[in-house]
């Protein structure tokens, strides 16, 4: 099959953090969705590793208290041939999509990546 995003068509892999069940995210680069135990999308993001960034939700909060409580770390990896920039492009269609709560910007922002050095 042939498609021309970055991210196969289909729903994304779903981890429930609490209970430890569902697709465990990779150490790879990609698109994630915190959703509450309501269903409703309450965060959207891109990183460059998706089971790291998990794992600074839940230290911060965004995933495992409040209006996340029970909730689940929704994500897709992205195509090997994509880019940050490709990503966070993505992101901010996706955010315009859904609208969640806790974005508190637009998206796309990310650190910028880090250049190669010249040996």
């Amino acid at each position: 099959m042939i498609y021309m995003g970055i991210y196969k068509p289909g729903r994304p892999n779903k981890y429930w953090p609490e209970t430890h069940t569902g697709n465990y995210p990779p150490e790879l680069p990609g698109e994630y969705r915190i959703r509450n135990i309501m269903g409703v999308i309450t965060y959207v993001g891109e990183t460059n590793n998706l089971r790291r960034r998990m794992y600074q939700h839940l230290r911060n909060g965004k995933l495992a208290n409040g209006m996340n409580a029970g909730g689940s770390f929704e994500w897709q990896v992205a195509d090997g041939r994509s880019v940050s920039d490709t990503r966070r492009e993505h992101e901010r269609k996706k955010i315009a999509q859904h609208n969640p709560a806790y974005n508190k910007s637009k998206g796309g922002e990310g650190r910028p990546a880090k250049k190669k050095s010249k040996k």
